[in-house]
Parts: structure tokens; C-alpha cells; sequence
């Protein structure tokens, strides 16, 4: 029988089989752990992560745009049919 793990090991576990470049079974066979009950216990807290109403995130790259635009509206009153127009900034 193989050692009893707590959830927060097994999660630690999972963010470790995620972030390698190992695929889930060779992961498994490394840390001797049985793919079925990888698989299983990846669901199940999954499903209790969705349940608390909680996704987790993850920063893949930091990047800042800045855009400026200039509005170039103009001012117009309409009185009586009667038109006047006034361009910004003159």
C-alpha cells in the first residue's frame, strides 16, 4: 500500500507534474505515485477549486502598451435649423 498523502501534498504534487516537462505517467513513475490516483485526486481537487468559486491564475508574461489618442471633437449647436460648428482648440 503507498503512502497516505494530505490534499495539500497532493496539490503540491499536481502544480509539480504541471510545471515539469515530464508528461503525467513518466512524472508519476518518478515520484512512484500510481497514475490512477494521480488522475483521480487531480479531479477531485479540481472540482473542489471550481466549487469555492475560485480559478486559479497565472501571470504568463508581463506587458504594459500604453495608447494615447487625441480627441479631436468639435462643438456644435443646433438652433432652429440653424447650425454653428466650433473646432477644438482654435
Amino acid at each position: 500500500m503507498g503512502k497516505r498523502r494530505t490534499d495539500q501534498e497532493w496539490q503540491t504534487l499536481i502544480e509539480q507534474s504541471e510545471s515539469s516537462s515530464l508528461s503525467t505517467l513518466a512524472f508519476c513513475k518518478l515520484k512512484e505515485l500510481n497514475p490512477s490516483t494521480f488522475y483521480a485526486k487531480r479531479q477531485q481537487l479540481n472540482k473542489i477549486e471550481v466549487s469555492q468559486g475560485f480559478v486559479k491564475a497565472e501571470v504568463v508574461k508581463k506587458t504594459t502598451k500604453y495608447q494615447a489618442q487625441i480627441a479631436t471633437a468639435n462643438m456644435t449647436l443646433l438652433v432652429n435649423n440653424v447650425e454653428l460648428s466650433i473646432p477644438q482648440g482654435n
